[in-house]
């Protein structure tokens, strides 16, 4: 575990990754990876998915919950380049009452912490779709740098719209502390919802 101000970074371990398979269901999930389909990914492809991103030496799947210990998404970096010393950088709050809010916020300030002050690196790339002012707000807030639009770049909802691309330089980034210090951030306050029950423990309690 990896203590932040309001989250805490944990690994997708059986018990936060109960949660996975609602989570790669939901809107948020689709907008952070730019997928316009919809099928459903089912138990076996979330398994399939953690187990992937488990052996990836150039990314990474990292869970981040609440101070009351309730999960609320995910931060993930992805294709880290060595030689540029760069990666791509995706967040997304599973929990839908957690969008918008700071304890996201707090998770993708994690996340460069992790980046820059652990691995390294130089720089992180970012994108958004530019009718996601949720994820842009967040993106802006945590220092990252508007740096152009890529045209009608892909298609969502049967429409071609455009993609925002954001970066963030190892220069630009003061430390997490001096950062946050700078933000105000205030937890939401919620409580945890129930946990979801493994499929073998419905199965004994049915017995």
């Amino acid at each position: 575990m990896i203590e932040g101000t309001l989250v805490d970074l944990v690994p997708f371990e059986d018990d936060f990754a109960l949660y996975l398979e609602t989570w790669m269901n939901e809107e948020a999930w689709f907008r952070a990876h730019l997928w316009e389909r919809r099928e459903p990914h089912t138990e076996h492809d979330v398994k399939k998915y953690i187990e992937r991103m488990e052996k990836d030496e150039r990314g990474a799947l990292i869970g981040f919950q609440a101070k009351n210990g309730d999960p609320i998404g995910a931060v993930i970096f992805d294709h880290e380049w060595p030689r540029v010393r760069k990666a791509e950088a995706r967040f997304f709050a599973g929990d839908s009452r957690y969008e918008g809010s700071d304890e996201v916020l707090d998770a993708l300030l994690m996340l460069v912490r992790y980046c820059f002050e652990t691995r390294n690196l130089h720089r992180l790339d970012a994108v958004a779709l530019p009718f996601d002012e949720v994820r842009l707000e967040h993106l802006r807030r945590a220092g990252f740098v508007h740096e152009g639009t890529l045209r009608q770049h892909i298609r969502w909802d049967g429409d071609y719209v455009d993609m925002e691309m954001f970066g963030l330089l190892d220069s630009e980034w003061p430390g997490y502390a001096a950062k946050v210090a700078g933000l105000d951030l205030q937890p939401s306050g919620l409580e945890p919802k129930p946990r979801p029950e493994k499929k073998d423990e419905k199965k004994d309690g049915a017995g």
